[in-house]
């Protein structure tokens, strides 16, 4: 028999969501009809919504994809980790790297689901990388800390 994490792991978001309670089935329905109509994700039309809330989208997408959840409005963030990843990568993958420990980098991503940005990611940071997930606006703020408002010139 597999162990439980396994078995929620394996579980679609929106199952995820409704086991904790945060959405009605009905209500979960909807949006996903919503986000197939408009080709968006399922987890952005429930927080444009108001139906879940961006950190309880974070944790349940953490406990999905077995990684940490990380609350980096509580965390100050290591320059030498932040040093490690360039800002147009951090910025292009909406991740921020925030801790060094053991050998690894651990880096807060607003989403752990993209495969794409995660293989960016460990490519360019040297060491290993261990991912967290964490708010997308805390995200935002982290990065804004880290590299100022403004982006770099897509130039």
């Amino acid at each position: 028999m597999a162990p439980a994490a396994n078995q929620e792991r394996d579980l679609p978001l929106g199952e995820l969501i409704v086991r904790a309670g945060l959405v009605a089935p009905n209500d979960l329905y909807a949006a996903l009809a919503t986000a197939r109509a408009a080709g968006r994700r399922l987890g952005e039309v429930l927080v444009e919504q108001g139906l879940v809330g961006e950190r309880d989208l974070a944790q349940l997408v953490a406990e999905q994809e077995d990684i940490e959840f990380v609350d980096l409005a509580k965390v100050d963030l290591d320059e030498n980790a932040v040093d490690l990843l360039s800002e147009r990568t951090a910025r292009r993958y909406r991740a921020i790297p925030f801790r060094l420990e053991g050998g690894s980098v651990h880096v807060a991503v607003a989403d752990p689901t993209d495969t794409e940005g995660l293989d960016a990611i460990v490519e360019e940071v040297p060491g290993g990388v261990r991912f967290a997930a964490a708010v997308g606006s805390e995200v935002d703020a982290a990065l804004a800390e880290a590299f100022g408002d403004s982006p770099p010139d897509a130039a």
